[in-house]
């Protein structure tokens, strides 16, 4: 087997310049694991509460999760907000701003605007987006992502074209625990880099 001498050289057929850049990505990525872990809690609760909504009235709860889930994430994101002295306060309160009007639009166009797509879809279209924000950062973060976001796309096809009724339930679910391990690897990887 081969030994780095130089940067960027093989060792054992793997680049270097490759593993350092990967290793960078997942480090970047590290913060973001408790947004994960929030929205994937709040998919699966949701489609717990639509599979129990067969025998309870509980739909009611729906809105109450995603609320809960937004406050937990306005949360995180204002503590990082504070302790984060890398950007001046005006153009990270923008930033939010942006972001923030941003989703507020894109809602809007999805359930009002000129697309209107309707509700019974929504499940298919969140699990299209989990397959696309995977397949996205595949290249910068791993064939893990390219696995999370083949098997994204192979479940919901799967679920359109035989399940459909059952999509709120299987994508939100399986959605949901998809990002609720991938916040967990990406924690315990962040965790084994930094006892390095």
């Amino acid at each position: 087997m081969k030994q780095a001498n130089a940067a960027g050289s093989p060792i054992g057929g793997i680049r270097t310049d490759k593993l350092s850049a990967e290793t960078q990505a997942w480090r970047v990525a590290a913060p973001y694991s408790a947004y994960l872990y929030i929205w994937g809690m709040a998919w699966m609760a949701s489609a717990i509460v639509t599979f129990v909504g067969q025998w309870r009235d509980w739909e009611l709860l729906q809105p109450v999760l995603y609320l809960v889930a937004l406050l937990f994430t306005a949360a995180v994101f204002l503590r990082r907000w504070r302790t984060s002295a890398e950007h001046p306060a005006q153009s990270r309160f923008l930033g939010a701003f942006l972001v923030a009007a941003a989703a507020v639009e894109v809602v809007w166009l999805l359930t009002r605007g000129p697309i209107g797509i309707d509700p019974f879809y929504w499940p298919v279209l969140k699990g299209l987006a989990l397959t696309a924000a995977y397949l996205t950062l595949f290249p910068r973060l791993g064939w893990v992502l390219g696995a999370f976001g083949v098997w994204m796309l192979a479940l919901t096809i799967t679920v359109v074209w035989m399940y459909l009724g059952y999509a709120p339930v299987l994508i939100g679910g399986f959605g949901g625990l998809s990002m609720v391990t991938l916040g967990a690897m990406i924690r315990m990887r962040d965790k084994g880099m930094n006892a390095l």
